[in-house]
């Protein structure tokens, strides 16, 4: 399968709930019938029926085969991409749309980091992430795009509150001294040209080692070259006081969809501010690969 942009945020909606995301992620494995899927996952068959249907109304999933079960004709489903992502239209007409729903019960702690991005419950932020085309000054194409869509998933869980679109390309900000916004930021230096303009203010900063760029950590000294090692890390913006941002990346992209994983998974422990230097917020973290199946399906804090 392949990856699919899409530039209208409506088409991605089904996917911006926990259940919908879990549905469409078992999807991208293997093709499933509705009763199967509201079994494996504990749900109820109506519910799974109304996110299939939104799913394959908005062309994200489709049917596979039919089979006979129990004396009736099953649809087996199957997710049409591998990958989605969500990009604003460039230089197209485009509809903002917000999504209002029940807000989560945030700790202190969790409420305190996410802010301002996440304000009185409401997302109050754009997310970056690389373009897919050669750009900026190492000519680079991001790949990892797609994790936009497990962000937005996740914070569309906490907010009760978003505005779409919320996902920018990075050739889409012109500068920082004009993007009055806050920003989360996906992908390293040489992907993301907003990393690369914040590098310089960054604890996990980015420097060359051996030709390649590798992550260094101010408040520990230390230096990270597997291509696993990611970070998450809130910097104020800076040219706008009242406005921060927040840097996800990696080494490689494992280290990127790592640094993804720590934060929707040990969102409490990123909280925390850095062990080496209580007062910053920099985490760096690696993927763990839990089940031996070759990917990274998890990650542990390194400081």
């Amino acid at each position: 399968m392949e990856e699919k942009i899409f530039e209208d945020p409506s088409k991605l909606k089904p996917l911006l709930s926990k259940t919908g995301w879990k549905i469409f992620q078992l999807l991208n494995e293997k093709s499933y019938y509705p009763a199967e899927i509201a079994k494996k996952l504990n749900l109820h068959e109506q519910k799974v029926y109304y996110y299939i249907k939104q799913m394959k109304k908005n062309n994200l999933i489709e049917v596979e085969r039919t089979e006979e079960k129990f004396g009736a004709l099953a649809k087996y489903f199957k997710a049409k991409f591998s990958v989605v992502s969500l990009v604003s239209g460039n230089g197209k007409e485009r509809k903002d749309f917000e999504v209002s729903g029940t807000e989560k019960k945030l700790n202190r702690k969790i409420t305190e980091f996410f802010f301002p991005f996440i304000e009185k419950g409401k997302f109050n932020s754009k997310i970056v992430v690389g373009s897919p085309d050669p750009h900026g000054s190492f000519k680079a194409r991001a790949r990892d795009a797609f994790l936009a869509v497990e962000l937005s998933a996740f914070f569309g869980s906490m907010a009760k509150e978003i505005k779409y679109p919320l996902v920018f390309l990075d050739t889409e900000i012109e500068s920082l001294k004009n993007e009055n916004s806050n920003l989360i930021v996906i992908g390293g230096i040489l992907t993301n040209t907003i990393t690369k303009a914040v590098n310089s203010k960054l604890n996990a900063q980015f420097i060359p080692f051996g030709g390649r760029w590798i992550i260094k950590s101010n408040a520990s000294k230390k230096e990270y070259s597997e291509d696993a090692i990611g970070f998450v890390e809130v910097i104020n913006h800076p040219f706008y006081a009242r406005k921060k941002i927040m840097v996800i990346a990696g080494n490689r992209n494992a280290g990127t969809k790592a640094a993804i994983i720590a934060l929707v998974r040990h969102a409490e422990e990123i909280a925390e501010n850095n062990s080496f230097n209580p007062k910053i917020h920099s985490k760096i973290v690696e993927g763990i690969d839990l089940d031996g199946d070759g990917k990274i399906d998890n990650a542990e804090i390194k400081e």
